[in-house]
């Protein structure tokens, strides 16, 4: 049996068999891949980042913009790990400054096989976009074949971890994530142009309601690695529209400035450098076309 445990849910489902709790067979399935421009500056660059987006997520947030394609559970293209390899060069040949595989968690072991293959001809950067829930054994298998790390770092506390994405074990799993993640990328590095080259940028979205639980993400985040050494995307673009079937009316509403700002503080406080948004990011226009 062909037991999954790619992921901290550890399903432990057949899923060449049936669907895995995150929604999709073992086959890898992709939603898009495109140049993508709306990531941080150094990442899209001028000319955008060779973006893959999987089908599916092991986390599931409800409040997840991309939920046309995280939670679908047929829609997309099957890909073989050498297709996805191709597809990987011919984002690189239309011009992209990195690959950018984003929520590859469940496909880990077929997105692994197409980096053995891809890596070696790829003459630019991996970055691994990630919702930060992720089993160190299975980062470890993914070392030299992945030169930036952009997790998140969603939440400190277990029951708004709960409430939100069903995972209580969230912060525990996903600091063990964020300390394997930078033992393999070391400090961030930048080309002469400004592009990321190599590092972890870490990204963490501050929800209504939940500006406490930010600033102890924060906290967390500087006790684990060295301030000065990883970089942070402070996101402010909380979209309720995606959030509107869920039962938990705090999420109905729009972040207040005095939310993100109280946030924000904090972080210039610790020393964080990085890229901080404004409040007119919060905006379904910034969501992929899916």
């Amino acid at each position: 049996m062909n037991a999954c445990r790619l992921c901290p849910r550890e399903c432990g489902i057949d899923r060449s068999r049936t669907l895995g709790f995150c929604g999709q067979p073992k086959e890898i399935q992709i939603a898009k891949a495109t140049l993508h421009f709306f990531e941080e500056p150094p990442i899209s660059g001028t000319r955008g980042s060779g973006t893959v987006f999987f089908c599916g997520c092991s986390l599931r947030c409800e409040f997840c913009q991309n939920k046309k394609i995280s939670r679908a559970t047929s829609e997309g293209r099957t890909l073989s790990p050498a297709e996805l390899a191709e597809v990987l060069f011919d984002l690189e040949a239309q011009g992209a400054h990195n690959i950018n595989l984003v929520t590859p968690t469940h496909f880990s072991d077929g997105v692994r096989e197409a980096l053995i293959l891809a890596k070696p001809r790829l003459s630019i950067p991996v970055v691994y976009n990630t919702s930060g829930y992720e089993r160190v054994e299975i980062l470890r298998s993914l070392e030299g074949l992945v030169d930036i790390y952009l997790p998140d770092f969603k939440y400190c506390s277990p029951e708004l971890a709960e409430k939100y994405s069903s995972a209580p074990d969230y912060r525990e799993v996903a600091e063990a994530a964020l300390v394997e993640m930078f033992r393999q990328t070391g400090a961030y590095e930048f080309d002469a142009d400004g592009l990321l080259l190599r590092g972890v940028m870490v990204r963490h979205l501050v929800l209504p309601s939940a500006r406490h639980d930010s600033i102890a993400v924060l906290d967390r985040l500087a006790a684990l690695l060295p301030v000065d050494d990883v970089l942070l995307s402070l996101m402010s673009q909380y979209t309720p529209e995606f959030a509107l079937d869920s039962p938990h009316r705090e999420l109905h509403r729009r972040l207040t400035a005095f939310e993100y700002d109280s946030v924000l503080a904090h972080a210039e406080k610790l020393g964080f450098l990085g890229f901080m948004q404004g409040r007119t990011s919060s905006s379904t226009k910034y969501t992929p076309d899916f």
